[in-house]
């Protein structure tokens, strides 16, 4: 393959790739306590070329741009105060709340929580909300207040704290994340009666998906371009 195609070629998928990440952030600027993605790209590739008759292979340097590696950006989006008594939002970059699902604990800063028929603090989805202790959080009858460490009280006894957990976290679909490591961290503090908006800027990503369409429209000119030169030199050598 023409060279220059092949790394004008490199380009386009990596800004293939950026253009559906930002796509992706784009559809959740209006999720609850979504993390935008990013990605970061590295000025080289090099690929394996195979070599016959079971050589090792060879490494070629292609000059490029391509993906290095992709990456959340945790920090805090707008908190919109709702009223709603169970809704609740982490002031903080940091921090996730803990809920059980069907697939074991996850992760998110959707504090979009209410009570289930039972009593028990749930999400939308019905899955319990965890204390700082890893267990389902029971609310009994009576007048329930909050405060900023997390703490429930009802007719002034403390009968939970909600847990917010610090660590490493890794998007896990639907709003959730993973983590091998997420330990309670009692430093962190929540505002109740709020949620915590999307950390997507739409008209900065709209700006972003344009510039990268129009570097990705340019480098499928650029290959155009050299096809045909390529073919023009082709039938020069060929009617010499």
């Amino acid at each position: 393959m023409n060279r220059g195609i092949e790394t004008t070629a490199i380009g386009m998928l990596a800004s293939q790739r950026a253009m559906d990440l930002i796509a992706n952030n784009l559809a959740n600027a209006s999720t609850r306590g979504y993390k935008r993605d990013g990605l970061a790209f590295g000025e080289t590739l090099s690929r394996q070329i195979g070599v016959p008759n079971g050589a090792d292979p060879i490494d070629k340097p292609l000059p490029g741009v391509g993906v290095a590696a992709s990456f959340t950006v945790f920090e805090q989006g707008a908190l919109e105060t709702t009223g709603r008594p169970f809704d609740v939002a982490l002031a903080s970059n940091r921090g996730m709340f803990a809920i059980q699902t069907e697939a074991g604990v996850r992760y998110t800063r959707d504090g979009a929580f209410t009570l289930n028929s039972d009593g028990v603090l749930s999400t939308v989805r019905g899955e319990p909300v965890l204390d700082d202790g890893g267990l389902p959080i029971q609310i009994p009858q009576g007048e329930i207040a909050t405060s900023e460490d997390g703490s429930i009280s009802a007719d002034g006894v403390v009968v939970a704290r909600l847990g917010a957990f610090d660590g490493t976290f890794a998007k896990d679909g639907a709003g959730r994340f993973q983590s091998q490591d997420a330990e309670p961290d009692p430093e962190l503090r929540v505002q109740w009666r709020a949620l915590e908006s999307s950390n997507v800027n739409p008209i900065q990503s709209m700006i972003q998906l344009i510039e990268v369409g129009r570097a990705f429209e340019l480098a499928q000119r650029s290959i155009q371009q050299q096809d045909e030169l390529t073919q023009k030199l082709i039938q020069s050598l060929h009617n010499s």
